[in-house]
């Protein structure tokens, strides 16, 4: 047997309660308040109403009170709200009607309208929960598909590179730390969580003899290899997906450098998005700790150092001010990071992806 919505009947006349509760009874849950406060307590309670009966004419907060402070609660002005009121003129209504009200019922009441406007409301009240709950299911639907497609993409990229699913991973966290420590809303953090992998997309269109040479580049071999970044994005744009939205521009930009420095477009400053003005810093660091063909991994203290203060290749002009400021406060969490996801973990099912070896990032000669 189905559970009966619930009603809350908000009236200070006995009568009336009595009245519209043994109208509705037999067909829904009902709550009683006699007044204002007592309402609002009932409506914010775990057992909240599905709809509410609400007198205009009450002493202390009247109808009108109680629906704005109703309509002004996001867990509760969904509700909707049928004011009761010996009230008729046209100005009475559309003040509550403004407020928010779905409806009025004029009393000496009319039992056939009462139940029919209040069927009529339960009804559109229940169809646009059925719907909402359908655009939420459909829009997980669609959020587990765009990060499957980020996953095959990563795993397509693997053919191509020899570095491990460990740094993808490490990017993953890193970038998505970085954001929170700067204040950055949780829409933002999850974005870049999911695309930050898909930084060097663009290198599967890299001859192998440039991208897995053991040793410097020349200058012919550079030239190519810097080509990755307007590949990546290229590969990734025109999609309705706000990961792959998020995904093109740091795949596109995470070379840029604050001081105009970077490539592929010399972008400087704030000309540079967000996602990959931090994806840089993250990758830098990603790399300073790594062991390359042609470098040994560094520690924490050197990476650091590096960064911050620099070494006449990797400046501190190079990174956003802020976004370095945020990272300076990070650095602890960036170790552990480091040190949680080494080069010989694997990438869980349930976790960011799902292949135990995902081979993505080789970061440039030319930087780390």
């Amino acid at each position: 047997m189905a559970t009966k919505k619930k009603i809350l009947i908000v009236d200070d006349t006995p009568l009336n309660i009595k009245m519209l509760n043994d109208l509705l009874k037999n067909e829904y849950q009902i709550s009683i308040a006699t007044n204002g406060a007592d309402a609002l307590k009932r409506a914010n309670s775990e057992n909240r109403p599905d709809l509410i009966l609400l007198d205009v004419m009450m002493p202390e907060m009247d109808g009108y009170e109680v629906c704005r402070q109703l309509k002004a609660k996001e867990k509760l002005r969904h509700i909707p709200i049928l004011f009761i009121t010996a009230k008729g003129e046209v100005k009475d209504e559309t003040m509550g009607l403004e407020l928010g009200a779905v409806d009025y019922i004029t009393k000496p009441f009319n039992p056939a309208i009462v139940i029919a406007r209040v069927r009529t409301h339960m009804s559109l009240y229940l169809h646009k929960e059925h719907l909402e709950e359908l655009v939420t299911q459909r829009t997980e639907q669609l959020r587990k598909g765009y990060i499957d497609t980020i996953h095959r993409l990563t795993l397509a990229s693997e053919y191509k590179d020899e570095e491990t699913g460990a740094h993808i991973k490490r990017i993953s966290y890193y970038t998505k730390e970085l954001s929170a420590k700067m204040g950055m809303d949780n829409e933002f953090c999850d974005a870049i969580f999911y695309a930050s992998p898909m930084h060097d997309v663009g290198k599967v269109s890299i001859p192998d003899s440039v991208l897995l040479k053991q040793g410097s580049l020349n200058e012919a071999e550079w030239k190519i290899m810097k080509t990755h970044a307007e590949i990546g994005a290229k590969i990734l744009q025109g999609s309705v997906s706000p990961f792959l939205q998020v995904a093109t521009e740091i795949a596109g930009c995470h070379h840029e450098r604050w001081d105009g420095k970077g490539y592929p477009k010399g972008l400087k400053g704030e000309e540079i998005p967000l996602t990959a003005r931090i994806m840089n810093i993250a990758d830098q660091y990603d790399a300073l700790r790594s062991k390359r063909p042609y470098k040994p991994a560094f520690d924490q203290q050197k990476a650091l150092s590096i960064i911050i203060r620099g070494d006449g290749r990797t400046m501190p002009e190079h990174f956003d001010p802020a976004v370095l400021a945020a990272f300076e406060k990070a650095t602890d969490i960036f170790a552990d990071i480091f040190e949680t996801h080494r080069d010989d973990c694997t990438v869980k099912a349930g976790g960011t992806f799902h292949s135990a070896s995902l081979k993505l990032h080789l970061p440039e000669r030319g930087s780390y």
